[in-house]
């Protein structure tokens, strides 16, 4: 692509001129959305090497037990925020199934547009440690935009030791999610800062190495106190917009299979005492 020269009249401070260079053809950037280009609000996808997603605290819940629709905010390193992600669940399903329930999570940029979406249909026996295919995984949907399947995030079967992949909108495997055999919460994780899931890929090329999923150590005051859970995601080089925003709906499925249900346990004791 060719550029003016930029020429400044005598007697004026030259201006701050921004350049923006399109890719070449046939480079492949991040930014690219199924053979088109990202939702301008989702190109910020393809500009971050990191994100940060926090579980907002639910001052209702702590103070009285009482199940809410789950929030969370999505930042980059520095604490900007990008997005915010907000359930929507009703209230039985909340109460009596709390972490195994099914929900839609409607994801806004700062312009309070929607421009993601995560799904999980409820499934009886889903979360269990040897999940059994198609009848008891975990799985969530990321529609991008909102009638657009960006991809899918599936529990595989495993002994103990927490496993997922990640599929394209074709059904095809794009990543792996590994996590650690041991996966401690309370004031257990005061042993670990972070609790790190490994991600990485037999068909996509990770020239500098996977990405990772990390479950951060947020302070012990709100770590047992509050139900607020605190992730990092570590984007592998050159991953395109739909794998990412795949791996923002395998932050959330992993906090909700594996650290919501611990998280809420007491509760979850008082309120089938109560129906």
């Amino acid at each position: 692509m060719q550029v003016s020269p930029v020429v400044h009249q005598p007697g004026h401070a030259p201006q701050q001129t921004v350049i923006i260079t399109q890719p070449h053809a046939g480079h492949t950037t991040s930014s690219q959305w199924g053979g088109g280009v990202a939702p301008p609000s989702l190109q910020v996808l393809a500009q971050v090497p990191q994100l940060m997603i926090k579980r907002e605290i639910s001052w209702i819940k702590v103070c009285s037990g009482w199940e809410t629709n789950a929030e969370y905010q999505i930042t980059d390193a520095a604490g900007n925020l990008l997005f915010r992600a907000k359930e929507e669940s009703d209230l039985g399903s909340r109460y009596r199934l709390l972490g195994t329930r099914g929900f839609k999570f409607r994801i806004f940029d700062n312009s309070n547009a929607e421009v993601m979406r995560v799904n999980r249909h409820f499934k009886a026996c889903q979360g269990m440690c040897c999940a059994l295919k198609d009848y008891c995984e975990n799985e969530v949907s990321v529609l991008s935009p909102i009638d657009q399947v960006a991809g899918y995030v599936h529990q595989t079967n495993s002994c103990c030791v927490p496993k997922y992949k990640i599929l394209d909108s074709h059904d095809r495997e794009m990543m792996k999610v590994k996590g650690p055999c041991c996966v401690a919460f309370g004031i257990c994780g005061l042993c670990c800062n972070k609790q790190k899931f490994d991600v990485d890929s037999d068909t996509i090329s990770m020239p500098n190495g996977g990405g990772m999923i990390s479950k951060v150590w947020s302070g012990i005051i709100k770590e047992l106190l509050t139900d607020s859970v605190d992730f990092q995601i570590d984007f592998p080089p050159g991953l395109d917009v739909k794998g990412r925003a795949s791996m923002m709906g395998a932050a959330i499925l992993v906090d909700f299979n594996l650290w919501y249900n611990r998280r809420v346990w007491g509760f979850a004791v008082a309120s089938w005492i109560s129906f």
